[in-house]
């Protein structure tokens, strides 16, 4: 097979494990669920990836997501770089989602099997929900999930409403509320007051401002009459 010699190349691929039920702990890559569970998908790919496909580098599980556990991974391929690698990395996979089940107790629908290279969209292969968007650093091509104005990720879990995360975040029975592109919003208004501040803070009434604006006034035209007369 003819090779490139220029670079090495990233591949990255997604397969669905069909007998296999998602968790919110598989959202976070620090819980013992995930790290087993990446672990075992490691101990099963890494040694077949070895075999079949020359200049195999490593593999990294990137994420995994519902439906029923898709697994987002990608590998990496030293010098030389085979051409028509990323097809053969298709082959290989195909081959091992019909061999998983018996050997390994694994269905995988080899009909969901994704493979494409490095030209493709990093963000493919993230998990990023409806109230996050996904950003790729220009400087190391990584991707990665950034949580929307007034939403927050808790633990590696999906990016989730600060008011839902934060029971107390409004004061004074204030009602919390998401703004797009501003965040967070919670202060009430009455008929001649209202709440201020981001949590709702502080206390202001129509009697008060007037009586500020009135002093305000009154100081200025109490220094305006000084300078006449002076």
């Amino acid at each position: 097979m003819p090779i490139n010699p220029r670079r090495a190349l990233i591949v990255f691929f997604s397969l669905r494990v069909t007998n296999m039920v998602f968790s919110e702990d598989l959202f976070n890559k620090s819980s013992a669920e995930y790290k087993a569970l990446e672990q075992r998908f490691l101990e099963l790919l890494v040694p077949y990836l070895q075999s079949n496909l020359s200049h195999f580098e490593n593999l990294e599980i990137l994420n995994f997501r519902n439906g029923s556990i898709v697994v987002n991974s990608r590998m990496k391929f030293g010098r030389p770089v085979a051409r028509g690698v990323t097809t053969t990395v298709y082959l290989i996979l195909e081959d091992f989602c019909n061999t998983a089940y018996q050997t390994m107790n694994l269905a995988i629908d080899k009909y969901s099997l994704d493979v494409e290279s490095d030209q493709a969209d990093p963000c493919k292969f993230q998990a990023c929900n409806e109230y996050a968007e996904c950003k790729v650093n220009k400087w190391s091509g990584e991707a990665e999930c950034v949580c929307n104005a007034g939403y927050f990720s808790v633990d590696g879990l999906p990016c989730q409403s600060i008011c839902e995360l934060q029971t107390d975040f409004c004061l004074n029975d204030g009602k919390c509320d998401i703004i797009p592109g501003q965040g967070a919003i919670c202060c009430r208004v009455g008929e001649n007051w209202w709440y201020r501040g981001e949590h709702c803070e502080e206390y202001v009434s129509e009697p008060l401002v007037v009586g500020i604006a009135i002093a305000s006034v009154a100081g200025f035209l109490f220094v305006a009459s000084g300078v006449l007369f002076f």
